[in-house]
């Protein structure tokens, strides 16, 4: 019978080993399993912020566009060239009278990657970054397409840093008849 010395204290080297490889076996798959969850939600969230932001530029767009002014009948006159949109529409009091002209632009500066949105009295409104909070790089591809006949249509796309596109086709309505 081997006896075992009653003041034997601590593990052996062996013993670690195979304490630290066990160890080993089980963090590996459960940090990748944790990076690739973080990854996921951080992905998603981004994604889901450059869509909150899309939809509000595009809702933005239509509100302001679906105004835009006719004059003796004919389509109001929206130009799209460099990655800027312009127009011009008449707002109204909350009692229904008519308000001055704004002139609206909304730009995408490719130079600094960001979305810009001016209204004002004047031909040239100051652009500032539109919507508030947005970031640099988000959206990267701003287009709009006229039609020149009727029905009479901008079709707006707004592509984001994620290759997320939202596009719409906003029919110009005469509500000055």
């Amino acid at each position: 019978m081997v006896r075992i010395s009653g003041c034997r204290k601590g593990f052996t080297l062996v013993e670690m080993s195979i304490v630290i490889l066990l160890i080993l076996i089980l963090a590996i798959p459960l940090s990748t399993l944790i990076i690739n969850y973080v990854q996921g939600n951080l992905f998603e969230s981004n994604y889901v912020k450059e869509q909150y932001f899309a939809n509000v530029i595009m809702q933005d767009i239509e509100q302001r566009i679906r105004r835009a002014d006719w004059k003796n009948g004919d389509p109001p006159n929206i130009t799209f060239s460099n990655y800027t949109l312009s127009f011009h529409y008449t707002d109204a009091d909350t009692n229904g009278a008519k308000k001055s002209t704004l002139y609206c632009v909304y730009k995408l500066d490719n130079t600094n990657k960001i979305f810009q949105r001016g209204i004002g009295t004047s031909a040239n409104p100051p652009l500032s970054t539109f919507p508030t909070g947005l970031e640099n790089g988000i959206i990267i591809d701003f287009n709009a397409s006229l039609s020149t006949s009727a029905p009479y249509t901008v079709t707006i796309s707004l592509t984001t840093k994620s290759n997320f596109t939202l596009q719409k086709t906003i029919y110009l309505l005469n509500y000055s008849r």
